[in-house]
């Protein structure tokens, strides 16, 4: 049977009151508790928090890691060595502190270790060509303070004191 507009205004008035009836609807779960969303007034009504390691917050809710940086720019400045080693010598000192803080944290045989001890010739040289001898520092400082993981040491350390030039 064709579905033409006289069967879709026949059908409207059954719609409105399927939708108006389904909020008045409640399931009893095995325990008896009903799944009925919480009513103005009642305490279940309140805002959750949600505890999850990534939550979704949305586009504009992203974290400023720039901010970070300027925050932890003003942190570690003062702490620096000075003068700054070169760039070779603060690259080789942030990956040996990185190095410690794996085998200190995570044991002799952590794959993060043995992955660094793979590549270790790549990364100074990477470093040395990519990295301020500043933010090699600030990354081998924080590494021996467990302030946390390489990756984002070295992302938060090169934001806070980037390459010159760059």
């Amino acid at each position: 049977m064709p579905v033409g507009r006289e069967s879709f205004s026949t059908s409207a008035p059954m719609l409105a009151l399927t939708l108006a009836l389904v909020p008045a609807c409640t399931c009893t779960c095995g325990d008896d508790s009903a799944t009925r969303s919480p009513s103005e007034g009642q305490p279940e009504a309140e805002e959750r928090v949600l505890n999850v390691g990534n939550p979704a917050r949305g586009l504009d809710a992203q974290p400023d890691y720039d901010g970070q940086a300027r925050s932890l720019r003003k942190d570690v400045l003062p702490r620096l060595p000075d003068p700054l080693p070169d760039a070779a010598t603060a690259c080789a000192q942030m990956l040996e502190a990185v190095a410690e803080h794996y085998a200190r944290t995570e044991g002799d045989t952590a794959p993060q270790l043995e992955v660094l001890k793979a590549t270790r010739a790549h990364e100074q040289e990477a470093c040395t060509t990519e990295t301020s001898a500043a933010a090699a520092s600030c990354v081998a400082l924080l590494a021996r303070e467990e302030a946390g993981e390489f990756p984002w040491l070295l992302d938060q350390c090169s934001r806070a004191f980037p390459r010159s030039g760059s």
